[in-house]
């Protein structure tokens, strides 16, 4: 059930993103210092992982929730040997390129499928 209300948040966020963008003008030059979209990819798939943790701590606070996914971000962006502004400015740019980013979101939705496989593998084999 988690599963699927979880790809549900997912593709909602997606589009979300896409309609905030849409109205945008994208510049057609990629920035220097851009993500490749694999490393994108695994960013954002370990975002969104992140994101789902902070969920369903159940903090009562906004701000306690705003500080616990700022140090999960914080060591996301340390495992993949990135800063904030690399990944602000491929966020801005994928996100004012559609194709670019559906290619990103269906590796993202691959790697996220990939671990929910995994965990109910490892699920089943407890006795």
């Amino acid at each position: 059930m988690h599963r699927y209300s979880f790809l549900r948040y997912l593709w909602t966020l997606l589009l979300g993103g896409w309609l905030a963008t849409a109205c945008t003008n994208p510049t057609d030059r990629k920035p220097a210092g851009l993500i490749d979209e694999g490393e994108m990819a695994g960013i954002l798939t370990e975002v969104h992982i992140a994101e789902a943790r902070v969920s369903r701590l159940s903090l009562t606070s906004i701000d306690s929730s705003q500080v616990a996914y700022k140090h999960m971000e914080k060591q996301i962006f340390k495992k993949f040997g990135v800063d904030t502004a690399a990944y602000r400015k491929s966020y801005i740019f994928y996100s004012s390129h559609p194709a670019n980013m559906e290619v990103i979101y269906k590796q993202v939705t691959k790697n996220l499928q990939k671990k929910i496989d995994a965990e109910n593998a490892k699920r089943s084999k407890k006795p």
